[in-house]
């Protein structure tokens, strides 16, 4: 692999003057030093991933899943085939921050309190959540929040467009953060473009989750192989849906779909999850067989990506480049993820604590915009000094920053006769 080309006074920019001038650190681990030791990275270890917090200690929560995709970032960036070294520390960076503007209950959590915050309040998203904790809500510095470098901040920008009403989703950039983003693309002709960590660090998510949530899910018996077998067909149409969506992501040409997005090949994988995790008598065979798929496939999906030169003439040596994701590694991301959306996130047994999450976050939001009075001081503050935004960003951002369980206790000193005290904080 050739040297890395080296990130210049540009790339490792603050907004602020809180650089790293008298440590001997990269300001790349600074920044790691900062995400790492900010509220709001803590609160990870609180929040749902796939399981509810708590179920049992095995599962994954927000903050594992953080450090997870963090490992597997960093090991990319020191074994992938190219052109380029990506800087481990800042692809380390922009993966444990690529979560923390998650609020509680998950993904369905994220999707409710976007439909609060939707038409002219300015939608809420995760992505876009984490940039605002780290530039402006963490109190490390007044006026910028963590003080991040320029890449780091760039590379957890996924969805450069700003917000826009009539465009369903929370794929966006808060319209708010707009001066921000004009300053973290300062002199790039293509803004809407991820430069190359942001790639990495993604594709390391993708692969965590869909590999990790399976095991999951798997170890809380809540996969069924027999009905993988017999929904085939329907995982089948799911996988290539989201196959051809990845490719398009991917920038790669799609000639002809990959054969394990057939329904034949998933009634093949759920025989071999049934063979490897339910045949074996003893369970600690079973566990075994569970993680060797999970390192086996985790390989498969890491090892055959390579860096190659985009051509182009950015200003920032990180938008020289672009990571390449083969079919096979998109195609078997697919059906993992199809795999789980149908057979688990659908199953009731998570949809009605979904529903129940919504509930509280509806109550909650209705209960702050009218009473703003009831929340923490420090809000109250920033309320009442309208320069973080309107109330009712400060609302979402206030929720949105709870754990679960938090979200659970205030929500019952609120509404449950007898519950609650003096002596609990707030």
């Amino acid at each position: 692999m050739a040297q890395a080309s080296s990130y210049d006074g540009y790339d490792r920019a603050r907004r602020g003057e809180h650089g790293s001038a008298k440590v001997k650190r990269s300001p790349f681990e600074v920044d790691k030093g900062r995400i790492i030791h900010c509220a709001a990275f803590r609160r990870l270890q609180g929040k749902t991933q796939v399981l509810g917090v708590g179920e049992r200690d095995f599962y994954r929560t927000r903050l594992t899943h953080s450090l997870e995709v963090a490992q597997l970032g960093s090991g990319l960036s020191a074994e992938l085939d190219g052109d380029f070294h990506p800087d481990q520390d800042l692809v380390e960076a922009i993966c444990l921050a690529h979560d923390i503007g998650h609020p509680p209950f998950g993904h369905s959590g994220e999707d409710f309190l976007h439909e609060k915050m939707a038409g002219d309040r300015g939608g809420f998203g995760a992505n876009p959540q984490n940039l605002r904790i780290v530039s402006v809500l963490e109190a490390k510095y007044p006026n910028n929040g963590l003080d991040l470098t320029r890449a780091t901040l760039d590379g957890l920008v996924k969805y450069p467009n700003l917000y826009d009403a009539a465009v369903e989703g929370s794929k966006f950039t808060y319209e708010s953060d707009q001066k921000l983003l004009g300053w973290i693309k300062e002199g790039i002709k293509d803004p809407l473009s991820t430069p190359i960590e942001g790639q990495i660090a993604d594709w390391a998510d993708q692969i965590a989750y869909s590999v990790n949530d399976i095991e999951d899910v798997v170890r809380a018996g809540l996969l069924s192989f027999v009905e993988m077998k017999t929904r085939a067909a329907e995982i089948s149409a799911e996988a290539e849906n989201k196959y051809l969506k990845a490719r398009k992501e991917h920038g790669g040409e799609v000639k002809t779909l990959p054969h394990i997005t057939s329904g034949k090949a998933i009634k093949k994988l759920a025989s071999t999850f049934e063979e490897k995790f339910a045949a074996p008598s003893q369970l600690r065979d079973r566990k075994v067989n569970l993680k060797a798929w999970t390192s086996k496939t985790i390989k498969e999906l890491s090892s055959t990506c390579r860096i190659v030169d985009r051509g182009n003439r950015e200003r920032s040596v990180r938008y020289h480049y672009k990571l390449e994701v083969p079919a096979d590694a998109d195609a078997l991301t697919a059906v993992l993820k199809s795999t789980a959306a149908l057979l688990v996130f659908r199953d009731p047994r998570v949809t009605t604590l979904e529903a129940k999450g919504h509930h509280i976050i509806d109550q909650l939001f209705t209960t702050f915009c009218e009473h703003p009075g009831l929340m923490p001081l420090d809000f109250q503050e920033l309320i009442e000094a309208k320069e973080f935004g309107a109330k009712e960003r400060l609302v979402a951002d206030f929720i949105a920053g709870m754990t679960d369980r938090y979200a659970h206790l205030y929500y019952k000193r609120l509404f449950h006769p007898g519950a609650g005290s003096f002596y609990e904080d707030v």
